[in-house]
Protein backbone atom coordinates (compact mmCIF):
# COMPACT_ATOMS: atom_id res chain seq x y z
CA UNK A 1 0.00 0.00 0.00
CA UNK A 2 1.63 3.21 -0.85
CA UNK A 3 1.60 5.85 1.76
CA UNK A 4 -0.92 8.72 1.62
CA UNK A 5 -0.01 11.93 0.01
CA UNK A 6 1.23 14.62 2.48
CA UNK A 7 -1.47 16.99 3.81
CA UNK A 8 -1.67 20.33 1.70
CA UNK A 9 0.28 23.37 3.28
CA UNK A 10 -2.20 25.41 5.05
CA UNK A 11 -3.09 28.72 3.29
CA UNK A 12 -4.31 30.65 5.97
CA UNK A 13 -2.12 33.47 7.04
CA UNK A 14 0.79 33.10 9.54
CA UNK A 15 0.96 35.07 12.65
CA UNK A 16 3.77 35.07 14.83
CA UNK A 17 3.01 35.61 18.81
CA UNK A 18 5.64 37.00 21.12
CA UNK A 19 4.81 36.49 25.30
CA UNK A 20 8.91 36.01 26.88
CA UNK A 21 7.33 36.31 30.33
CA UNK A 22 5.60 34.67 33.08
CA UNK A 23 2.31 32.32 33.66
CA UNK A 24 0.05 35.57 34.73
CA UNK A 25 1.02 37.54 31.48
CA UNK A 26 0.57 33.98 29.10
CA UNK A 27 -3.08 33.55 31.12
CA UNK A 28 -3.63 37.57 29.67
CA UNK A 29 -3.01 36.22 25.95
CA UNK A 30 -5.77 33.77 26.15
CA UNK A 31 -8.61 35.78 24.95
CA UNK A 32 -6.76 37.10 21.91
CA UNK A 33 -5.09 33.39 21.06
CA UNK A 34 -8.81 32.09 21.19
CA UNK A 35 -9.85 34.93 18.70
CA UNK A 36 -6.31 34.46 16.49
CA UNK A 37 -6.71 30.66 16.14
CA UNK A 38 -9.66 31.35 13.83
CA UNK A 39 -8.03 33.27 11.71
CA UNK A 40 -4.64 32.47 11.72
CA UNK A 41 -1.71 29.62 11.82
CA UNK A 42 -0.58 31.12 15.21
CA UNK A 43 3.34 30.71 16.49
CA UNK A 44 4.18 31.50 19.60
CA UNK A 45 7.67 32.22 21.47
CA UNK A 46 8.21 32.03 24.69
CA UNK A 47 9.59 30.28 27.85
CA UNK A 48 9.52 26.60 28.06
CA UNK A 49 6.39 26.89 30.36
CA UNK A 50 4.45 28.69 27.84
CA UNK A 51 3.64 25.18 25.90
CA UNK A 52 3.01 23.54 28.95
CA UNK A 53 0.42 26.19 30.11
CA UNK A 54 -1.48 26.62 27.29
CA UNK A 55 -0.78 24.14 24.27
CA UNK A 56 -4.15 21.95 26.24
CA UNK A 57 -6.04 24.75 25.55
CA UNK A 58 -4.61 25.80 22.49
CA UNK A 59 -3.73 22.17 20.73
CA UNK A 60 -3.47 24.08 17.00
CA UNK A 61 -0.35 26.75 18.26
CA UNK A 62 2.79 25.50 17.71
CA UNK A 63 5.17 27.16 20.37
CA UNK A 64 8.60 27.67 20.31
CA UNK A 65 10.91 27.46 23.31
CA UNK A 66 13.18 30.37 23.95
CA UNK A 67 14.49 32.19 27.36
CA UNK A 68 14.64 36.28 26.26
CA UNK A 69 17.71 37.04 27.89
CA UNK A 70 15.89 40.69 28.06
CA UNK A 71 13.48 38.88 30.58
CA UNK A 72 15.58 37.97 33.10
CA UNK A 73 14.92 39.52 36.41
CA UNK A 74 19.10 40.27 36.90
CA UNK A 75 21.48 40.81 34.23
CA UNK A 76 19.18 41.36 31.44
CA UNK A 77 21.67 44.07 30.18
CA UNK A 78 25.11 42.04 30.50
CA UNK A 79 24.70 41.61 26.53
CA UNK A 80 27.99 39.86 26.30
CA UNK A 81 26.58 37.12 28.22
CA UNK A 82 23.91 36.50 26.14
CA UNK A 83 23.30 33.16 24.26
CA UNK A 84 24.00 35.21 20.47
CA UNK A 85 24.40 32.05 18.78
CA UNK A 86 20.50 30.87 19.74
CA UNK A 87 19.16 33.93 18.78
CA UNK A 88 20.58 33.77 15.48
CA UNK A 89 19.55 30.43 15.02
CA UNK A 90 16.18 31.67 15.96
CA UNK A 91 16.15 34.61 13.54
CA UNK A 92 16.79 32.22 10.43
CA UNK A 93 14.51 29.71 11.40
CA UNK A 94 11.97 32.30 12.05
CA UNK A 95 12.33 33.96 8.88
CA UNK A 96 12.14 30.71 6.89
CA UNK A 97 8.33 30.80 8.16
CA UNK A 98 7.51 34.10 6.33
CA UNK A 99 5.18 35.25 8.93
CA UNK A 100 2.71 37.41 7.46
CA UNK A 101 2.09 39.12 11.12
CA UNK A 102 4.01 39.76 14.27
CA UNK A 103 2.04 40.76 17.85
CA UNK A 104 4.09 41.75 20.84
CA UNK A 105 2.09 43.73 23.92
CA UNK A 106 5.50 44.80 25.30
CA UNK A 107 6.28 48.30 24.89
CA UNK A 108 10.22 46.98 24.90
CA UNK A 109 12.34 47.91 21.75
CA UNK A 110 13.83 44.72 21.89
CA UNK A 111 10.90 42.95 21.40
CA UNK A 112 9.89 45.08 18.70
CA UNK A 113 13.19 44.32 17.05
CA UNK A 114 12.88 40.84 17.37
CA UNK A 115 9.82 41.11 15.70
CA UNK A 116 11.50 43.18 12.57
CA UNK A 117 14.81 40.55 12.34
CA UNK A 118 12.43 37.48 12.35
CA UNK A 119 10.99 38.83 9.41
CA UNK A 120 7.75 39.34 9.57
CA UNK A 121 5.79 41.76 6.94
CA UNK A 122 3.75 43.30 9.45
CA UNK A 123 4.62 44.06 12.99
CA UNK A 124 2.06 45.44 15.67
CA UNK A 125 2.82 46.71 18.85
CA UNK A 126 3.11 49.52 21.66
CA UNK A 127 6.18 52.09 20.70
CA UNK A 128 8.36 53.34 23.26
CA UNK A 129 11.99 55.17 22.87
CA UNK A 130 11.71 55.46 19.29
CA UNK A 131 11.33 51.88 18.33
CA UNK A 132 8.04 52.86 15.88
CA UNK A 133 10.64 52.23 13.40
CA UNK A 134 10.86 48.35 13.83
CA UNK A 135 6.87 48.62 13.65
CA UNK A 136 4.98 49.16 10.75
CA UNK A 137 1.77 49.24 13.01
CA UNK A 138 2.79 51.45 16.09
CA UNK A 139 -0.45 51.19 18.24
CA UNK A 140 -1.10 53.73 21.34
CA UNK A 141 -3.09 52.33 24.13
CA UNK A 142 -7.41 52.62 24.63
CA UNK A 143 -6.10 54.00 28.41
CA UNK A 144 -2.21 54.80 29.71
CA UNK A 145 -3.30 52.83 32.90
CA UNK A 146 -5.19 49.89 31.28
CA UNK A 147 -4.68 46.17 32.30
CA UNK A 148 -2.79 43.91 30.20
CA UNK A 149 -5.76 42.12 29.24
CA UNK A 150 -6.93 45.35 27.74
CA UNK A 151 -3.44 45.47 25.47
CA UNK A 152 -4.26 42.57 24.24
CA UNK A 153 -7.79 43.68 23.15
CA UNK A 154 -6.23 46.79 21.23
CA UNK A 155 -3.87 44.50 19.54
CA UNK A 156 -6.69 42.25 18.50
CA UNK A 157 -8.76 45.08 17.13
CA UNK A 158 -6.00 46.44 15.40
CA UNK A 159 -5.94 42.88 13.42
CA UNK A 160 -10.10 43.36 13.19
CA UNK A 161 -10.42 40.17 15.29
CA UNK A 162 -13.63 39.74 16.16
CA UNK A 163 -15.23 39.96 19.95
CA UNK A 164 -12.48 41.95 21.65
CA UNK A 165 -14.94 43.61 23.61
CA UNK A 166 -16.41 40.56 25.48
CA UNK A 167 -13.29 38.09 25.78
CA UNK A 168 -11.14 37.15 29.03
CA UNK A 169 -8.84 34.83 30.15
CA UNK A 170 -9.85 31.51 30.12
CA UNK A 171 -7.85 28.31 30.04
CA UNK A 172 -10.10 24.96 29.63
CA UNK A 173 -9.59 23.33 32.68
CA UNK A 174 -11.21 19.66 31.61
CA UNK A 175 -8.18 19.75 29.22
CA UNK A 176 -5.64 19.52 32.46
CA UNK A 177 -7.86 16.64 34.25
CA UNK A 178 -5.46 13.98 34.98
CA UNK A 179 -5.34 11.03 37.18
CA UNK A 180 -2.06 11.93 39.17
CA UNK A 181 -4.34 14.84 40.85
CA UNK A 182 -6.98 12.37 41.19
CA UNK A 183 -4.70 10.32 43.29
CA UNK A 184 -3.28 13.26 44.77
CA UNK A 185 -6.94 14.68 46.03
CA UNK A 186 -8.44 11.42 47.01
CA UNK A 187 -10.62 11.26 49.75
CA UNK A 188 -10.40 15.04 49.89
CA UNK A 189 -13.82 16.05 48.41
CA UNK A 190 -16.75 16.39 50.54
CA UNK A 191 -16.22 20.00 51.79
CA UNK A 192 -15.46 23.31 50.21
CA UNK A 193 -11.75 23.87 49.19
CA UNK A 194 -9.27 26.43 49.97
CA UNK A 195 -5.78 26.62 47.87
CA UNK A 196 -3.02 28.36 49.47
CA UNK A 197 0.09 28.75 46.97
CA UNK A 198 2.27 30.95 49.33
CA UNK A 199 4.89 31.48 47.00
CA UNK A 200 6.21 33.90 44.52
CA UNK A 201 9.27 33.48 41.88
CA UNK A 202 10.23 37.04 42.64
CA UNK A 203 11.45 37.45 46.12
CA UNK A 204 9.73 40.87 46.99
CA UNK A 205 5.92 39.71 46.19
CA UNK A 206 5.95 36.91 49.03
CA UNK A 207 3.77 37.94 51.66
CA UNK A 208 5.22 36.42 55.22
CA UNK A 209 3.89 33.19 55.72
CA UNK A 210 2.98 33.77 59.59
CA UNK A 211 0.53 36.28 57.79
CA UNK A 212 -0.81 34.25 55.42
CA UNK A 213 -1.14 31.81 58.77
CA UNK A 214 -2.69 34.51 60.72
CA UNK A 215 -5.80 34.76 58.25
CA UNK A 216 -5.59 31.10 57.71
CA UNK A 217 -6.74 31.11 61.25
CA UNK A 218 -9.25 33.56 61.26
CA UNK A 219 -10.99 31.68 58.39
CA UNK A 220 -11.09 28.84 60.29
CA UNK A 221 -12.66 30.44 62.80
CA UNK A 222 -15.80 31.56 60.74
CA UNK A 223 -15.78 28.96 58.02
CA UNK A 224 -15.95 25.72 57.23
CA UNK A 225 -13.00 24.02 54.24
CA UNK A 226 -10.16 22.22 53.79
CA UNK A 227 -6.96 23.56 53.38
CA UNK A 228 -5.20 22.63 50.46
CA UNK A 229 -1.30 24.10 50.22
CA UNK A 230 0.45 24.20 47.48
CA UNK A 231 4.05 25.09 48.02
CA UNK A 232 5.97 27.04 45.82
CA UNK A 233 9.84 26.08 44.69
CA UNK A 234 11.18 27.40 47.61
CA UNK A 235 9.45 25.42 49.70
CA UNK A 236 7.15 26.67 52.66
CA UNK A 237 7.71 26.58 57.07
CA UNK A 238 5.94 24.28 59.20
CA UNK A 239 4.33 27.46 60.20
CA UNK A 240 1.46 26.90 57.58
CA UNK A 241 1.97 22.78 56.60
CA UNK A 242 0.92 22.78 59.94
CA UNK A 243 -2.14 24.20 59.51
CA UNK A 244 -2.99 22.32 56.11
CA UNK A 245 -5.37 19.20 55.32
CA UNK A 246 -2.94 18.57 52.62
CA UNK A 247 0.34 19.72 51.53
CA UNK A 248 1.21 19.00 47.89
CA UNK A 249 4.40 18.17 46.15
CA UNK A 250 5.61 19.91 43.68
CA UNK A 251 3.66 19.90 40.87
CA UNK A 252 4.34 19.86 36.63
CA UNK A 253 2.49 23.02 35.21
CA UNK A 254 -0.22 21.53 34.02
CA UNK A 255 -1.02 19.23 37.39
CA UNK A 256 -1.22 23.26 39.04
CA UNK A 257 -3.54 24.18 36.19
CA UNK A 258 -5.92 21.36 37.29
CA UNK A 259 -5.12 21.32 40.86
CA UNK A 260 -6.20 25.35 41.08
CA UNK A 261 -9.53 25.02 38.74
CA UNK A 262 -10.49 22.37 41.25
CA UNK A 263 -10.59 24.90 44.32
CA UNK A 264 -13.43 26.42 45.35
CA UNK A 265 -11.33 29.77 46.65
CA UNK A 266 -7.58 30.26 45.80
CA UNK A 267 -5.66 32.40 48.69
CA UNK A 268 -1.88 33.70 47.17
CA UNK A 269 0.52 36.24 46.17
CA UNK A 270 0.51 38.39 43.30
CA UNK A 271 1.95 35.26 40.85
CA UNK A 272 1.09 33.40 38.02
CA UNK A 273 -0.78 30.63 40.21
CA UNK A 274 -3.64 33.31 40.79
CA UNK A 275 -3.89 34.07 37.20
CA UNK A 276 -4.30 30.82 36.81
CA UNK A 277 -6.77 30.42 38.96
CA UNK A 278 -8.64 33.23 37.60
CA UNK A 279 -8.57 31.65 34.05
CA UNK A 280 -10.26 28.49 35.09
CA UNK A 281 -12.86 30.77 36.97
CA UNK A 282 -12.19 30.28 40.14
CA UNK A 283 -11.90 33.20 42.81
CA UNK A 284 -8.92 34.92 43.71
CA UNK A 285 -7.67 36.93 46.45
CA UNK A 286 -4.44 38.12 46.27
CA UNK A 287 -1.89 39.83 48.28
CA UNK A 288 -0.15 42.53 45.92
CA UNK A 289 2.99 44.42 47.11
CA UNK A 290 5.39 46.23 44.60
CA UNK A 291 3.51 45.79 40.98
CA UNK A 292 0.47 47.95 40.06
CA UNK A 293 -2.95 45.94 39.99
CA UNK A 294 -4.08 48.43 37.53
CA UNK A 295 -2.40 46.40 35.15
CA UNK A 296 -1.51 42.89 36.37
CA UNK A 297 -4.51 41.95 39.03
CA UNK A 298 -6.90 39.02 38.18
CA UNK A 299 -9.28 39.61 35.42
CA UNK A 300 -12.81 39.53 36.93
CA UNK A 301 -15.22 41.44 39.17
CA UNK A 302 -14.99 37.83 41.61
CA UNK A 303 -11.42 38.39 43.06
CA UNK A 304 -10.29 40.72 45.33
CA UNK A 305 -6.96 42.44 45.52
CA UNK A 306 -5.78 43.22 49.13
CA UNK A 307 -2.98 45.99 48.87
CA UNK A 308 -1.98 49.38 50.53
CA UNK A 309 0.61 52.43 49.96
CA UNK A 310 2.40 51.73 52.93
CA UNK A 311 5.49 52.40 50.58
CA UNK A 312 5.53 56.17 48.74
CA UNK A 313 8.27 54.57 45.49
CA UNK A 314 5.32 51.77 45.04
CA UNK A 315 5.14 50.29 42.63
CA UNK A 316 8.55 49.82 41.92
CA UNK A 317 7.76 46.60 40.18
CA UNK A 318 10.02 44.03 42.12
CA UNK A 319 13.55 45.89 42.41
CA UNK A 320 13.10 47.39 45.70
CA UNK A 321 15.47 49.77 47.51
CA UNK A 322 14.87 48.82 50.72
CA UNK A 323 16.39 46.09 52.57
CA UNK A 324 13.01 44.28 52.98
CA UNK A 325 10.07 44.94 51.02
CA UNK A 326 7.71 47.21 53.48
CA UNK A 327 4.59 47.44 51.37
CA UNK A 328 4.72 43.68 51.98
CA UNK A 329 5.96 43.34 55.51
CA UNK A 330 4.08 46.55 57.00
CA UNK A 331 1.00 44.80 55.33
CA UNK A 332 -0.17 43.36 58.71
CA UNK A 333 -3.04 40.67 58.56
CA UNK A 334 -5.07 42.02 61.36
CA UNK A 335 -5.40 44.57 58.66
CA UNK A 336 -6.48 43.19 55.81
CA UNK A 337 -8.62 40.28 57.61
CA UNK A 338 -11.64 42.27 57.73
CA UNK A 339 -11.68 43.43 54.19
CA UNK A 340 -11.06 39.38 53.13
CA UNK A 341 -13.92 38.23 55.35
CA UNK A 342 -16.49 41.15 53.71
CA UNK A 343 -15.00 39.79 50.41
CA UNK A 344 -15.82 36.09 50.83
CA UNK A 345 -19.24 37.00 52.33
CA UNK A 346 -20.01 38.78 49.42
CA UNK A 347 -19.11 35.69 47.36
CA UNK A 348 -22.42 33.83 49.44
CA UNK A 349 -24.19 36.21 49.02
CA UNK A 350 -23.69 36.39 45.06
CA UNK A 351 -23.67 32.56 45.10
CA UNK A 352 -19.76 32.52 43.75
CA UNK A 353 -18.98 30.13 46.71
CA UNK A 354 -20.58 26.91 48.37
CA UNK A 355 -23.21 27.94 50.50
CA UNK A 356 -22.12 24.80 52.99
CA UNK A 357 -18.67 27.24 53.10
CA UNK A 358 -20.06 30.04 55.23
CA UNK A 359 -21.47 26.97 57.79
CA UNK A 360 -19.03 26.07 60.94
CA UNK A 361 -20.45 23.62 62.90
CA UNK A 362 -21.07 24.25 66.50
CA UNK A 363 -18.08 22.83 68.72
CA UNK A 364 -19.46 20.90 71.32
CA UNK A 365 -18.90 21.42 74.84
CA UNK A 366 -18.41 18.91 77.41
Amino acid sequence: MSAPDPSPPSKRPKLLVLEFWGLGDLTFATPFLRAAQARYDITLVGKGHAALLLQPSFPDVRFISFEAPWSAYRGKYALWRWNWPELLLLFFRLRREHFDAAVSVRDDPRDHLFMLLAGARERYGFPIRGSSQFLTHPLARSSPQQHKVEDWRDIGRALDLPGMAEVAPRLDHPRYRSETVDQMLAGFGGKPIICLHPGARIGVRRWPEAYFAHVVEKLRSEFDFRLLLVPGPEGCSSVLTSLADLVLRPLTVPELVDVLGRADLVLCNDSGPGHIAAACGRPVVPIFGPTNPDWFRPWGDQHHVVIRDICPWRPCFDYCKFSEPYCMTKLLPERVWPEIREHLQSLLERGLLRRDFGRKEPVSVS
